[in-house]
């Protein structure tokens, strides 16, 4: 696993860098923008030939497919009959399972994220839990919308700890909406196409939802979550996942660590201009998700061109933005008032901070090595 704390190293040492370097768009922009989903590889295991039924279901996810909306998950049949296929059995008796066809899912080898698996029937219901919910749908109609990060709640089951987490997190992100401020977009990077949108068209928008793990139709979902880092399903706590760009979770909050100052550092370095540009540098796990990146940015674009902005004021926390269960009905908590810690709303009086805080990072993670 990518420790949490190396996260954190690469994170700070980003926005440390923005003094450097010149991308001037923010890190969730660029990457709904740039940074192509990785993709999942999934092995149908079978003994002889498929029917007409599950060879349509096959087709169905290959990437060359325009019958159904783009997922980031491609399928290779493995006919364990076949000589060819000796290479495989090892992998398909690790499951100890018995019905036929099975379907095993994994990150591609190039991740390097080898701890993540799923394994299921190979079926219709199965396929359609693994790559849609209810709740993922969501994420992606907020981000259609513009919301600038979406962050999930995973509920443990404790209703005090998860009310008390999401009160945290719900608090601070009102606050931090009214407080951040977005970079100034240069008009090289727009010119160059690094942004599809002007500065008349980014804004910075934070939401929340929450997520039952008892939620069956949640079930692939939360399994994806709980496998982002390599021991997140040994904890029993409630969990924060700051969902991005074209569904990317940028690490984990937990528990106790659902606090004021790890909201702020994740806050601060998403909306902090990119200053890696390049995707596997930064942190972060795609997860499975359907919908057409490319067809929403361009849609984005070309409303934000057509429509003009009736006034140019500070953003404020949108009267939309209210914590949401799975069933997406809203809450409403204005009871608890801001802490009195905030982020620097210019980045660059934070660059001494940030490599103070690298800085003891590093030193931590060699304790522990």
């Amino acid at each position: 696993m990518f420790p949490r704390i190396a996260l954190l190293i690469v994170a700070l040492l980003c926005v440390l860098s923005n003094s450097t370097r010149g991308c001037s768009v923010p890190v969730f922009r660029y990457g709904l923008e740039h940074w192509t989903p990785d993709v999942y590889e999934g092995l149908v295991f079978h003994r002889g030939e498929l029917t007409a039924d599950q060879k349509a279901l096959v087709e169905k996810f290959d990437p060359a497919s325009t019958n159904t909306p783009p997922v980031n998950l491609k399928l290779r049949t493995i006919d364990l009959d076949q000589p060819d296929s000796s290479e495989w059995k090892t992998v398909w008796e690790s499951f100890n399972e018995q019905r036929l066809p099975w379907l095993v899912v994994r990150p591609e080898p190039r991740t390097g994220i080898n701890w993540m698996r799923f394994s299921m029937p190979f079926d219709q219901t199965a396929l359609d839990k693994l790559v849609n919910s209810p709740a993922r749908r969501s994420i992606v109609e907020r981000i259609a919308n513009e919301d600038s990060v979406v962050w999930v709640l995973l509920e443990s089951g404790d209703k005090e700890a998860d009310q008390k987490a999401a009160d945290t997190l719900d608090t601070r992100l009102k606050y931090l909406a009214g407080v951040l401020k977005l970079p100034e977009l240069s008009e090289a990077d727009i010119a160059n196409g690094l942004v599809s949108v002007g500065a008349e068209g980014l804004k910075l928008k934070f939401s929340s939802i929450r997520v039952s793990r008892e939620d069956a139709k949640e079930d692939a979902f939360v399994d994806m979550l709980l496998s982002t880092e390599d021991d997140l399903k040994e904890i029993n706590a409630p969990m924060v996942f700051p969902i991005f760009g074209q569904g990317r979770a940028l690490y984990t909050l937990v528990g106790n660590g659902i606090n004021n100052e790890t909201i702020d550092q994740a806050a601060i370095f998403l909306v902090g201009s990119c200053s890696c540009e390049v995707k596997d540098q930064n942190p972060g796990v795609d997860l499975l998700m359907t919908e057409d990146w490319a067809k929403l940015v361009s849609d984005q674009a070309e409303t934000t061109t057509n429509v003009a902005k009736a006034d140019d004021k500070e953003i404020a926390p949108p009267e939309s933005f209210q914590p949401e269960t799975v069933t997406f009905s809203p809450k409403n908590d204005e009871s608890a008032a801001p802490t009195s810690v905030s982020p620097a709303p210019k980045f660059n009086l934070m660059i001494p901070v940030v490599a103070i805080l690298a800085f003891v990072a590093w030193a931590l993670m060699r304790n522990r090595s």
